[in-house]
Order: C-alpha cells, then structure tokens, then sequence
C-alpha cells in the first residue's frame, strides 16, 4: 500500500470539482460504499498544518450540514450548522449534542427526562417495561445484521466433522432464543445473510422448515455418527467477549445442547480485545461468538468474510468452490446472475456447517416522538439534517407519564459498527463506541449533559462491523 500514484489506482481529477474512480469490475454497491466514514474526504492544507489534530474543533474543515464546535472525550460531541453547505437552507435544526453514555440505564433515565431526544439502544431488561410505558417512544426496526457463533475448523473437534458441527447447529431453538431470552423482537436465523437487501432472496435450508423435534432428533443421530455418547460426552468451550446478553444466550445455548445431546458445554468470558485476539490467532477458540452487521446494501458484504484468508475468517474456512464463485461475482455484470451467484455461494457455505445462525438483528431505541424526519431504515442511518422539532420536549413531558422500572443490571455498550454482528467503527473501527445518544436543543439553548451513570460502565462490545451505525 502506498506505492503507486492515484492514476494506477484509477483515481483522476477531471476539474477542480469532478473525482473520477475507475473500477476493476462491476461493483453495483460501491457508491453506498462512498457514504462510509472511511471514504469521507478531508482538507489538504488542514491536514499538513495540523497534522493528527486536524479533526479537532476548530481545525476540522466539513463539507457536510454541521460542523465540529466542541469534543470532550467520553462527554459530549457538539455540532453547529454549517452556513456553507449546500443545503443550509433546508437544515432546520440548528445545533446537535451527541453523549456518549455507555450505561444503557443510564441512556434510557436521561431520555425520560427530557434531555436527550434519542437513545441509541435500550436494556434487554427493560424492553417489555418500555412496550408497556412508553409505546409511542420505543422504536424497533430490521437492522442489516446477523448474530451468529462461528467453529474454529482448524483444531479439534471441528475440524474435518461436519456432522458433529451440524448436530450442534440442529440443536439450537432460536425461537425460544428470541422470544424468552433475548426478547427484543429478533426474528430466528438459519442462514448468514439477513432479509432485507435490495433484490435478493436469502438462502434458506432445509432444516429451517422442520420442527424442531425434528431438527433435535437428527441432532441426536448425528452426533453418534461423529463419535460421542452419553457414556464418551463432547467437552467443549463456548467463548464470548464480555456482556450480559452474550452470557444468557450462550447459556441457553449451553442447555439445550446438555439436554437434547449431552454435551457439556463451559463458558468461557474474555475482555473484547482479548476475545478478538484469540478468534484471530485460532488456537484456543472452540465454539466462539461472532456476527455481522453490514457496511453497506449487499450479500457480498457478509459473503466475503468467508474468502479463504480474509481478516475476518476467524473460522479457519477454506473452500475452493466458495472462493470461485465469489470470483464470479466480482467481475458479473447481469444482477440476476450475480445475485444467484451468491446465492449459490451462501448455499455452499451453510452446506459447509461453519456457523451456527442464531437470529437477524433489530434496532430499538427510544425517540422524541416530536422528533420528525426519522424513518427506519435497514442500515440505521439517521441525518440530523432532515430531522426537525415541532416543539421542543421537557421533562414535564414525561416525567409522570410511567412508574421507575425494576432495577436493571449493567448494560453494554454499542460498537459503531463491525460485528454485534460484531457489530459495524468505521466502523469495524475495532471497538471504538459511537455517541449513544443525541440531544437536538433548540437554536439557542444549552443541552443539558446526561447525568451520571449509576453503574459501571459496562465491557466493550463487538466492533461495529460491517456498516455501522
């Protein structure tokens, strides 16, 4: 990297105002790919005047609807509107403050009064409290995303048995996962890329129609095919980086493989940093936790992960077959056919049992219902600069509107987006939190800071992988 001029890259400058971009193939997904954080430009002459400081308020030079006032670190990010953008006249809002709350409860006590207009999640524990108090706020929407857990095929007792690999994925009831533990309006998965994207079908297996009697009593034949018994059980380890939700579903995960096939299962906990290093390296991970939310509107976002030797191939996956078809889909022009072609592709690897698909993410978040110009999209991108006010909200507003719910335990932290799927800083910026929170004040007035967390902040999330939030 770094040692061929932009023309060999097939970048030119047409004019002072025209950038032209030549692609190697057909890439129907790339001008999404320009939104991404990674693609935005920067200013030449700010960036050699001040060098790693150049995105600081008052060296940042913007040519989007806000500009950069202030930044506290882990406090506050304020914005102001920019008088020389394009659309300025159609920006109504006029200042922006983004709080950074790790501590979801905390999130969710600072939105009930008044001083913030959204949340960027709410805790598990909560969510049926919310349905009930505050239906018109809590929001729920497909997010482009899936939650799975990943095999390491490259150590024992994955590697080359499929059939032991299939018999734990039979024996998983998602809807029990989703409608007892997680509880958040998830939808069950038993393939990788999620319903949702421009013009294609996801792959759907066979088992995925069965009941799951059906599924645990093929769980049960496959398993004494790969070797084990209730007299020789399989010992293994379910690895996941630290958070409540990851623990109660890896939990329910870990009983329901005891009690339909007699596998026992230990958990096994790690601090993010150290949970990505272990996935990458290979040599300890067994059964380990993993997901995608995507960075832009296309299978091959999810699809690629797998390509044997990408940097997210955790799995240890290598596959001929897939990788050719991938290299189809790179240079087809005809949508239908590339479409299929990686239809195709998701069929050989679900054929392949490196994941065990859990479910397909949703979004939920609270949001000032006199907030307007927000609508629900699969990528959860939300500009300020098409929202407005009808009035601003108080605390008066709801203060009284519902009783203090139950205690809540610690919540977790959202990652920009790479994997909750791990989920994705530009995302997939490892693990770097994105403002969890956004108060939108009126022209003049002061947004009162979030109070303080009453609990610890909680450990870090997955990265925000893929697209991010």
């Amino acid at each position: 990297a770094g040692t061929m001029e932009p023309e060999e890259l097939g970048i030119s400058l047409l004019d002072d105002y025209t950038l032209q971009i030549t692609l190697t193939g057909p890439t129907p997904y790339f001008l999404g790919l320009l939104t991404h954080p990674v693609a935005y430009p920067v200013n030449r002459s700010n960036v050699e005047e001040f060098g790693e400081l150049f995105s600081r308020p008052g060296n940042l030079v913007s040519n989007g609807a806000y500009l950069l006032k202030d930044w506290k670190p882990r406090v506050q990010i304020e914005l102001e509107k920019n008088p020389l953008f394009r659309e300025a006249d159609q920006t109504l809002i006029e200042r922006v403050f983004y709080y950074p709350i790790e501590d979801l409860a905390t999130e969710v006590k600072a939105f009930r009064s008044g001083e913030i207009d959204w949340t960027n999640e709410v805790p598990n524990n909560q969510f049926r409290w919310l349905q009930q108090n505050y239906p018109g706020e809590l929001v729920v929407s497909p997010w482009m995303g899936s939650y799975f857990f990943g095999f390491n095929l490259t150590q024992e007792p994955f590697i080359d048995n499929p059939s032991l690999r299939m018999a734990l994925i039979l024996a998983i009831d998602r809807e029990i996962i989703t409608e007892k533990v997680t509880q958040f309006g998830e939808k069950p998965s038993f393939a990788l890329v999620p319903p949702g994207i421009d013009g294609y079908v996801p792959f759907s297996p066979e088992y995925a129609d069965w009941t799951q009697a059906e599924r645990n009593h093929e769980a049960r034949r496959l398993l004494e095919q790969a070797g084990y018994s209730p007299e020789d059980p399989l010992l293994i380890e379910i690895r996941y980086n630290t958070s409540d939700n990851h623990k109660k579903i890896a939990l329910a995960i870990a009983s329901m493989w005891k009690q339909t096939l007699g596998v026992n299962a230990t958990l096994v906990n790690e601090e993010f940093r150290v949970f990505l290093q272990n996935r990458e390296q290979k040599v300890i991970t067994q059964v380990f936790r993993a997901g995608w939310i995507s960075d832009y509107n296309d299978p091959y976002s999810f699809l690629e992960l797998f390509r044997t030797g990408h940097g997210r191939n955790d799995y240890g996956y290598s596959n001929s077959s897939f990788d050719a078809l991938l290299d189809e889909v790179g240079t087809e022009r005809v949508r239908a056919r590339r479409e299929r072609l990686m239809f195709e592709a998701e069929r050989v690897l679900m054929s392949d049992h490196v994941i065990i698909p859990i479910y397909t993410y949703v979004t939920k978040r609270l949001v000032n219902p006199h907030l307007r110009g927000w609508e629900n999209n699969v990528m959860d991108h939300h500009q300020t600069r098409y929202m407005f006010l009808l009035r601003s909200r108080t605390a008066q507003d709801v203060a009284a509107q519902a009783p203090e719910p139950a205690p809540e335990s610690e919540g977790e932290a959202r990652a920009a987006v790479s994997d909750d799927a791990e989920a994705p800083l530009p995302v997939d910026t490892e693990n770097e939190a994105e403002p969890a929170a956004i108060g939108v004040p009126a022209a003049e007035e002061v947004a009162p800071g979030p109070p303080d967390s009453e609990a610890a902040a909680p450990a870090e999330d997955e990265p925000a992988e893929g697209g991010a939030r």
